[in-house]
């Protein structure tokens, strides 16, 4: 694919450049100078936006967006200050789980397999499948979701920062970061990623498929998940070629779930037409917004005919599938074919979930009494239904956790199981076979 020289806009929200001072005054008395402090707004090409305070003009998309920005930043700037909090929690439940499900090992062993857990790389995104034998007929690729306790990853979902693409529209930029498109650090390596260097990337066969890395490449300085969607590629398009009546998935929870559906539109801007020739479908859960209406309709074009192959999957209250926030002034959107269930597991096709962006006055009284009846119901599923439905301790203390913060709990993979599992009157078979 010829490399795309038309500029590029792109803006990026940095929560640490200023104060809460700042952001008050920024948010409250719309102050220009406070707020250039926490925007870098600029586009590649012939042409650069050095003055910020020009995007804070009253008709300028910035201004338009500006109460956005505000939360983003706010929240942001409350989650970095939990980090490290959440991530001994993280670690202690970590310890506590292999602690139980290891007491079978002696007690050296146990504590260094817990650090060695600890201590090893978490930036993959990525795990691919295959079926060994040639007459394989599916390949599944599947992304990492969401660290529940990673105040990081959290982080990203709030994020206002995005990297227009033409012809595709404006894209969330962590989720670009997280499939190893680019890094805000330097700007100019999403250009680099996206339109310039991909044929450095393109030319390893034998890539760890666990690794996000090209273990080929020259360049020492590549973090390891840098050119995940390269690997990812490689590997796919290798598979594919070596079972050729094979066709593949593209699955994934959370933040997952947005590089899931990223994956193959950035295989429709490099123009692999064979490659999405063999697409299945696409199916995702509790997945953010990851994009602009531009975004969505141009891939919906892909994913559409002759038959759907985008289903999005929405449990109840879950907050993540709202984020980053969407209404009249704010940018993203989703698109695809969504399938809701609510707190029965009853399954609706929707154009939107409802309460799209989470904190509607008129949902506050339902979703709190949805998390009482949740939080009751994981005492009484393996009744039920099943001892194969009874819920850990671990998941029934994030059941408490909701009484307080109904969105976080209803992010669960273990309502997202439930869903598929347990779910009735379907109006739509969530199938592409």
């Amino acid at each position: 694919m010829a490399p795309i020289t038309e500029n590029v806009r792109f803006l990026i929200v940095k929560f640490e450049n200023g104060g809460i001072w700042d952001l008050i005054r920024f948010g409250v008395w719309e102050d220009k100078e406070s707020g250039a402090k926490f925007l870098e707004y600029s586009s590649t090409g012939d042409h650069v936006v050095e003055e910020e305070e020009e995007l804070l003009r009253d008709d300028d998309e910035v201004a338009d967006h500006r109460w956005v920005i505000f939360v983003s930043i706010l929240v942001r700037k409350i989650l970095k200050v939990f980090g490290k909090p959440m991530e001994w929690t993280g670690f202690f439940l970590e310890f506590m789980l292999n602690l139980f499900s290891l007491n079978g090992s002696s007690f050296l062993g146990l504590l260094y397999n817990i650090w060695h857990d600890y201590q090893k790389e978490r930036s993959t995104q990525v795990f691919i499948l295959c079926d060994k034998p040639k007459d394989a007929n599916l390949i599944l690729i599947s992304f990492r979701g969401t660290e529940p306790f990673d105040a990081d990853d959290w982080i990203t979902d709030f994020d206002y920062s995005w990297y227009e693409i033409p012809k595709l529209g404006k894209v969330h930029m962590g989720f670009l970061e997280a499939l190893g498109l680019g890094n805000r650090g330097n700007t100019s390596t999403f250009h680099e990623q996206l339109f310039v260097k991909n044929a450095k990337y393109t030319n390893s066969e034998n890539v760890d498929p666990n690794s996000g890395s090209d273990q080929s490449s020259s360049d020492s300085e590549q973090s390891p998940n840098k050119t995940a969607y390269y690997a990812v590629r490689n590997k796919l398009k290798s598979l594919l070629k070596e079972h050729e009546n094979a066709r593949f998935v593209v699955t994934g929870h959370s933040l997952g779930g947005a590089l899931a559906i990223l994956f193959p539109t950035m295989l429709v801007m490099h123009e692999e037409v064979k490659v999405m020739q063999r697409l299945l479908g696409v199916y995702t859960y509790g997945q953010p917004r990851i994009g602009n209406r531009q975004l969505g309709k141009f891939m919906e074009a892909h994913l559409e005919h002759p038959v759907p192959k985008y289903f999005r999957v929405v449990y109840c209250n879950d907050l993540v599938p709202r984020l980053p926030y969407d209404d009249k002034t704010f940018l993203y959107k989703h698109f695809g074919i969504c399938m809701y269930y609510n707190s029965l597991y009853i399954e609706q096709k929707v154009d939107e979930e409802p309460n799209r962006n989470f904190f509607g006055l008129r949902f506050v009284l339902p979703v709190y009494l949805n998390a009482g009846w949740e939080f009751i119901r994981s005492f009484t599923n393996g009744y039920i239904y099943g001892s194969e439905y009874k819920e850990s301790w671990d998941s029934v203390l994030l059941r408490f956790v909701g009484l307080f913060v109904p969105g976080i709990s209803a992010h669960s993979p273990v309502d997202y199981v439930n869903s598929i599992r347990l779910g009735r009157e379907r109006s739509i078979q969530m199938s592409s076979f």
